[in-house]
């Protein structure tokens, strides 16, 4: 009988075998149910003016995602709006926070965040058709432009315990601007790293762009907390170096959303629960 020689495979050829299987494997891992094009659009229609019009629209949208005895309101001290909540229950202790501030944009901010806050329900939607090993704690914080009276607020009151459980909190800012970006500075190099997987299993564009030195977000009052924190956006270097508006793009909103559903979804399965 004929042997065939053994064919050895070349370096290059190895490191792309190993990256596909690398790949298939997360692409195993990730388990949602992606809205339509059309659902996800339709929080970005007719956008509520005042920040009292913004909290009911947001409970609204919960409320329609399935999130009903779950959601509830956080009374901030201080404030006159509420901290807006759906809670997704798992089986472990582990906790994901995602949030996102729902203000009306100022002069001093030009660029409007409620694109974030609006994405909430839907990712909420995407996750809770199957069981998780995570819960998944959405937030809608009721802030004032650069007082971050309602994320403050939220991490303050998570207790010694909520904040032990907590492996991750996800901050989201102004989306569809242009394709998602991730901002390394203040974010946690694993949790970066896991998006940057997302972005090349899935296919969907993604980049690093640092928001401004000095500018504040949501993610300040939980890392304060010694949470693992990442803040995901979509800002362009002009957006952040000129303050310039940028129309928005419902393609990259879109894309979005499908990248920071997987990611969560990545992430139920990865994350492992910090020691005390």
């Amino acid at each position: 009988m004929l042997l065939r020689p053994h064919r050895r495979i070349g370096p290059l050829a190895l490191a792309a075998l190993i990256a596909f299987t690398c790949l298939t494997i997360v692409a195993q891992k990730v388990q949602f149910s992606a809205a339509s094009r059309s659902q996800v659009l339709e929080a970005m229609e007719n956008i509520p003016d005042s920040d009292v019009e913004r909290a009911a629209r947001i409970k609204e949208l919960f409320t329609r995602a399935g999130c009903g005895k779950l959601l509830r309101e956080q009374r901030v001290e201080g404030e006159d709006l509420p901290n807006v909540i759906c809670q997704l229950h798992g089986q472990d202790s582990g906790t994901v926070i995602v949030g996102a501030h729902y203000d009306r944009s100022t002069v001093d901010r030009p660029i409007d965040d409620w694109s974030a806050a609006a994405l909430l329900p839907a990712l909420y939607q995407s996750l809770h058709s199957r069981r998780r090993h995570h819960t998944y704690i959405f937030v809608a914080f009721a802030d004032h432009g650069e007082d971050l009276i309602g994320s403050a607020f939220f991490a303050a009151h998570l207790g010694s315990s909520g904040a032990a459980n907590a492996e991750a909190m996800v901050n989201l800012d102004a989306l569809g601007l242009s394709p998602t970006k991730v901002s390394p500075a203040g974010s946690d190099k694993e949790l970066v790293h896991d998006l940057l997987t997302m972005v090349y299993s899935r296919k969907l564009p993604g980049s690093q762009i640092d928001l401004k030195a000095g500018s504040v977000t949501d993610a300040q009052p939980f890392a304060a907390r010694r949470i693992p924190c990442i803040t995901i956006h979509s800002l362009t270097q002009p957006n952040i170096d000129e303050r310039a508006t940028t129309r928005f793009r419902p393609e990259s909103y879109y894309d979005s959303y499908r990248l920071i559903a997987g990611y969560l979804a990545y992430l139920d399965a990865i994350l492992k629960q910090r020691p005390n």
